[in-house]
Parts: C-alpha cells; sequence; structure tokens
C-alpha cells in the first residue's frame, strides 16, 4: 500500500501546486481512515481479544448433554413394628435384585397413611392394619390388584427383666397403681389391644379390672417400638405390644405373658404397590420377594407369623 503510494506522489509531481496540495489532503485522510480500520479488526497477542464476525449469522451452541442414572431406589412406607426386620429384608432384596436398594419409612400406620394422602413419595406401602389399606384402596392410591396379605402378629404383654411392678399375670394389670404403655387408638397396636382388653374383660375379668387397668395406661405411643422402649427402660411397668417385639428382643432383656388366642385378635399385614411410585415394576419385585419363602424366613426370624396362621 504504502509502494503504491509513493508511486503516485511521483506521479503528482508534475502538477500545480495547488493541485498537490488538494490530493495530499485526501491522501491523508484515507490513509488515518486505513489504520483506524486496521486496528479494529486485529488483536494485539496475549490480550485474548478476538474479532468480530462479519458474516451476520449469530453463533450458537449445543446444550451439554446429562444423563441421570437410573432410579435404583425404592421407597417403602413400613409399619414401625417391621422396625428390626427391615435391617435384614433390605439388604436380602437387595442381592438378587440388580443393586437395587430399599429405603424405609418406618412410622405408625396411621401416620404413613397420611404422609401418602398429602403427597408424599413411595412405592411400597405396607401396613399393619388392614383398615388403613383398604382406605388408600378406596381413595385410589393403591393398585388395587398388588394389595396381598403379607405376615401376621399377635398382641402380647411385655414386662421389663427386673419386673418392678410386680406384675406375673394379666390380672395384675388391673390392680390400681400399676404403670401401663400402650399405643393410641389411632395406632395399630392400640386399636388392637383395645379389642383385646374387651375380649378379657368379657371373658374372664370384668369392667372394674378394665376400668382399673385404663387408669393405670401412663403413656400413650404413637408407634408399637415405642411402647416396647418404654418398657425396655422401666419407665413403665408393662406394655402391650406384638408378639414380634418380644420374640426379636435380646435375651434377658424383656418377660411376657401371653394372651390366649380365645381373648387374642391376630393383626393381619398387607403390602402393595402406589399408583404414584415411578419404578413400579420394581415395586412389585420387592413385593414378590417380602411373600416368598425367602422374605418369609426373614419375617420369621423376628417373631412374625406367617399371614394364614
Amino acid at each position: 500500500m504504502f509502494y503504491s503510494l509513493l508511486t503516485y506522489f511521483a506521479m503528482i509531481g508534475m502538477r500545480s501546486q495547488k493541485e498537490k496540495l488538494c490530493i495530499g489532503i485526501i491522501l491523508c485522510i484515507v490513509l488515518c481512515i486505513a489504520l483506524a480500520f486496521t486496528g479494529c479488526t486485529s488483536s494485539t497477542p496475549g490480550q485474548g481479544t478476538t474479532s468480530t464476525p462479519t458474516t451476520g449469522v449469530p453463533v450458537t451452541t449445543s446444550p451439554a448433554v446429562t444423563t441421570q442414572a437410573p432410579q435404583k431406589t425404592l421407597i417403602a412406607f413400613t409399619a414401625a413394628s417391621l422396625s428390626g426386620a427391615s435391617n435384614k429384608l433390605g439388604p436380602a432384596f437387595s442381592n438378587v435384585s440388580q443393586g437395587y436398594t430399599v429405603k424405609f419409612n418406618l412410622d405408625g400406620t396411621q401416620v404413613l397413611k397420611q404422609q401418602i394422602e398429602q403427597g408424599a413419595n413411595a412405592d411400597v406401602f405396607i401396613s399393619a392394619s388392614n383398615s388403613y389399606t383398604n382406605g388408600l384402596k378406596n381413595e385410589g392410591y393403591l393398585i388395587n390388584n398388588t394389595v396381598r396379605n403379607l405376615t401376621s402378629n399377635y398382641i402380647i404383654v411385655i414386662i421389663p427383666a427386673g419386673n418392678p411392678g410386680n406384675i406375673t399375670s394379666l390380672a395384675d394389670l388391673g390392680t390400681p397403681g400399676k404403670r401401663i404403655a400402650m399405643g393410641t387408638p389411632e395406632v395399630p397396636v392400640g386399636n388392637v389391644t383395645r379389642q383385646v382388653i374387651n375380649k378379657l374383660a368379657n371373658s374372664t375379668y370384668n369392667s372394674t379390672w378394665q376400668t382399673n387397668l385404663y387408669n393405670n395406661v401412663k403413656t400413650l405411643e404413637t408407634t408399637e417400638p415405642g411402647v416396647v422402649t418404654k418398657v425396655s427402660l422401666g419407665e413403665v411397668d408393662a406394655g402391650f405390644v406384638y408378639e414380634s417385639s418380644y420374640k426379636a428382643a435380646p435375651p434377658g432383656t424383656l418377660n411376657a405373658i401371653s394372651i390366649p388366642v380365645k381373648d387374642n385378635v391376630l393383626q393381619i399385614y398387607t403390602i402393595g404397590v402406589l399408583n404414584s411410585s415411578t419404578n413400579q415394576a420394581a415395586a412389585q419385585n420387592f413385593e414378590d420377594f417380602m411373600v416368598s419363602s425367602a422374605g418369609q424366613k426373614i419375617l420369621s426370624d423376628f417373631g412374625f407369623r406367617p399371614y394364614g396362621s
């Protein structure tokens, strides 16, 4: 470019002084414009500046592609009386289910039902009461044809190993001054306990015994393990719990007084898959495992009875 300008200046040497001045001014203006344009489109090395695209086509970038691992955790809303057994049932299922794990939400069945009705995320419902299972079925929360009987339990009276209340028979529960724990009327174990007490009063004892027994109740628990804890700590003299809790207790920690079958109530546990489950196939596999011989063996080890007995 500068060579061309020199050549041009040589050519204008033959022109008049006035023409030379005009041409010089024009050339200077052109040269300044050219230099300014060069400065805008070049970058200084090391400063990270980039040239501006001149094509007019907007530059777009592809969104990052993310992949999410398949859901491998099942959530089982489970009656609290299965707390001990759940520690064995979960790992046993994982061993036969290609890596699926089970997260147990353990609480009173009445609480679990309420949580599901309020939109809690769950795959499986394990209930200690048919009434709550039927309620969820009627409300459309359960896949009705997946609901099955799982296991069963009888009510029993437990006392601390040291027997501080000197309770040796069911009759002693009606002696004024004793301290008794039982479940609230809403929790399945509490509901069945009241049925048992009523049957005992009608068949063997009397209304006075029944009234005194209720007067002796010092704590009402919202879960069956809550009753077990109160008795184990010696905070009460006796408690009404499921037979399985006594059978699964460490040796020497509890004593028990059985209740005759004629006055007892067999509590049937049920299991079912929820309509809201995002992994219904795996949830069904877990249910199948629970009612299989392997699942039933674990339940039996923790004191539960077969659901047909």
